[in-house]
């Protein structure tokens, strides 16, 4: 019996089943609160620690937002009329989104009207940390937007864009290309992850063929996170190297 497995398996879960119960307890709570103050709903939806439920709060505020989407924390989503903002299935919006739908600009300091546009972010695009979508943009399909961008303008199917404003950088298929090329070249850098928020599929598959090239990259279990979740990867790792 390897003893030292089991110790680290009852650790790791131990602190697992912790985290569960004590989190369902704060959802709990959190829910409460954002069903009694709408403030506290407009900045839970940014803030709460639960992925699935920050989706949930903002469909409550009014967003058309995909249940198979993904919001990090501390993205802003149009507060005004958030019923103009469209989230797309495999959408992701990493931490720090700005997204507007809304323009009172010039409605704050002269007697002009309000503009609203929808704004659109399309199916599986990825929109990266701190960058902020203007009102009436549309992003297209499989796109994305480096980090620190200001989109001002739609962004055409398969099409990276960055910078102040943003425009395009390359085709969504080369740097699908570019990235795999890396993999080969220097494949210590890459752990294989089976991400659960990935699309199902898309037009640039059958371009990339680095698991058919043989290529060896680590799995994800080695990378650790800091926490006693690690006693689980590392008794998981014991028992593979036993078998």
């Amino acid at each position: 019996m390897d003893v030292e497995r089991y110790l680290k398996l009852v650790k790791g879960y131990s602190f697992l089943a912790r985290n569960i119960l004590a989190g369902k307890v704060t959802n709990a709570v959190l829910d409460l609160l954002a069903f009694l103050d709408y403030r506290l709903l407009m900045i839970l939806s940014m803030w709460h620690p639960d992925q699935a439920t920050r989706l949930k709060l903002l469909r409550k505020r009014g967003v058309n937002i995909s249940e198979k989407a993904w919001v990090d924390l501390g993205v802003w989503i149009e507060m005004t009329t958030p019923q103009s903002v469209v989230i797309e299935d495999y959408a992701k919006l990493a931490y720090g989104v700005i997204i507007y739908a809304h323009d009172a600009a010039v409605n704050s300091v002269a007697d002009l009207p309000m503009r609203v546009q929808t704004t659109t972010i399309g199916y599986n695009s990825a929109i990266g940390a701190r960058s902020i979508i203007m009102p009436g943009v549309t992003v297209g399909e499989h796109c994305g937007v480096v980090p620190g961008s200001v989109v001002t303008k739609d962004v055409p199917d398969h099409t990276v864009v960055g910078g102040v404003p943003a425009e395009k950088l390359f085709s969504s298929e080369e740097l699908g290309l570019a990235w795999q090329a890396d993999v080969l070249a220097r494949p210590h850098l890459y752990y294989d992850h089976p991400n659960p928020g990935r699309a199902p599929s898309t037009p640039f598959d059958h371009l990339l063929n680095w698991r058919e090239s043989g290529v060896k990259v680590h799995d994800y279990t080695e990378l650790r996170t800091g926490t006693p979740f690690d006693y689980i990867l590392d008794a998981k790792q014991r028992k593979k190297k036993a078998g």
